[in-house]
């Protein structure tokens, strides 16, 4: 490969890295990733921290996309693993509507955890459909359309439950 970006750091590499948080995504256990991977914390620690900083600093964006194949490969949550993620499983009106939910009600101060868990999804659940959905917008223009006019329907929506601008009564 040639990429020293690439190679393993203190003897865990980026597949493995992915796939450990993938696992903490889908509910596991610190202690319990960092033990089936042989190390200790202050390793994790470290490890954790050089992985994110190569992909902070990696303007191909190589490690960001081999990073997504093992964290989706690995990560599961109420929808099952990755691969098993389907327009079926999660249509792509609500997928818009969750992504939608969480920016408009993030900007409000709700968590994004909390509001997938309105729609019965985890980290991993999200992430593996947002995998699925983008691959499709990218081989689809008409689902990217579409989205534009999700969007701007799901946006009103949520601005409305809200009363808009939940900041509007600060003054400076």
């Amino acid at each position: 490969m040639g990429n020293a970006n690439l190679e393993p750091f203190e003897g865990i590499s980026l597949e493995q890295w992915g796939g450990a948080n993938a696992k903490l995504a889908s509910g596991g256990k610190t202690d319990d990733v960092i033990k089936d991977l042989g190390i200790d914390a202050p390793k994790w620690d470290r490890v954790n921290a050089e992985w994110l900083t190569r992909m902070k600093n990696d303007t191909t964006f190589t490690i960001s996309t081999k990073y997504a194949a093992a964290f989706n490969t690995t990560a599961t949550g109420n929808l099952g693993s990755g691969s098993s993620v389907n327009a079926d499983s999660f249509p792509f009106e609500k997928y818009i509507e969750c992504m939608v939910a969480q920016d408009v009600l993030g900007k409000q101060g709700r968590d994004a955890q909390d509001v997938l868990k309105d729609f019965g999804l985890t980290v991993a659940d999200y992430s593996n459909i947002s995998s699925y959905w983008t691959g499709k917008m990218m081989s689809d223009y008409t689902i990217a359309m579409k989205m534009t006019q999700l969007d701007a329907e799901y946006r009103k929506k949520y601005s409305e439950m809200t009363g808009g601008d939940a900041h509007s009564d600060l003054e400076f």
